[in-house]
């Protein structure tokens, strides 16, 4: 069916995939690939939905919005989303070095991103994952942290330019960490009762306009020319 609020609708739509698909994603061990299939859908839409002033859709709700940006105020593991828990496995870094090689991946103290202490606020972690997933900067890894071909996938990685083009903001999360947030983010979202009616005004002139061809019981004239040609 047609939702009738898409910014919260359809990721629930998502979460009741999840639900549906989690248990063969366990057994064929492909939780991150799986967690990083609902995240392209469940968060980078909505997202834009709630974030983008000149959305060609729709304005964002002002709640949504406010909320947003009110996790300016609150760091990533303490974000609203979380609902009082914990993400189990989260590391933040701001690299200086190449992106391309995850072995020389090194933040301005020299340290990879796995040993990090680094913190930033909830939005730009948010907007870091966003960035990384519309553009194609996620990254595999192994237990060391490493994008090394045939080992078994630990980590995931997002990566977005840094505004002043100095480096990259990376995210990290262990794959069942990555998978409770995106759960944690849907539920989230379905707290927010809606603000107003979504209508497209073209839809609603369509509906108000009576002359409109597909509305009209006119009989369209035909040229005289064209029915003899016939």
């Amino acid at each position: 069916m047609v939702p009738e609020r898409f910014v919260t609708e359809y990721p629930a739509r998502c979460r009741q995939l999840l639900d549906l698909l989690e248990g063969p994603a366990r057994e064929a061990d492909l939780v991150g690939s799986f967690a990083l299939l609902v995240a392209s859908a469940a968060f980078t839409i909505p997202f834009a939905r709630m974030v983008e002033k000149a959305h060609p859709l729709s304005a964002p709700e002002d709640e949504l919005y406010d909320a947003v940006e009110g996790l300016k105020k609150q760091s990533f593991a303490d974000a609203k989303f979380w609902d009082g828990e914990k993400p189990g496995f989260f590391r933040y870094a701001k690299i200086v070095t190449e992106a391309e090689d995850s072995v020389r991946w090194r933040n301005a103290k020299g340290e990879h991103p796995l040993a990090s202490s680094e913190m930033k606020d909830a939005n730009v972690i948010l907007r870091t994952i966003r960035n990384a997933l519309a553009h194609g900067n996620v990254v595999y890894l192994d237990k060391d942290g490493y994008e090394t071909a045939g080992n078994r996938l630990v980590y995931l990685a997002f990566l977005s330019r840094h505004e002043n083009g100095d480096g990259y903001r990376v995210a990290i999360f262990d794959e069942e960490t990555f998978l409770a947030f995106l759960k944690a983010w849907i539920e989230w979202l379905q707290t927010f009762p809606p603000e107003r009616e979504f209508k497209f005004a073209e839809a609603a002139e369509w509906r108000s306009n009576s002359t409109h061809p597909f509305n009209s019981s006119r009989t369209l004239s035909v040229p005289s020319s064209a029915r003899s040609r016939a």
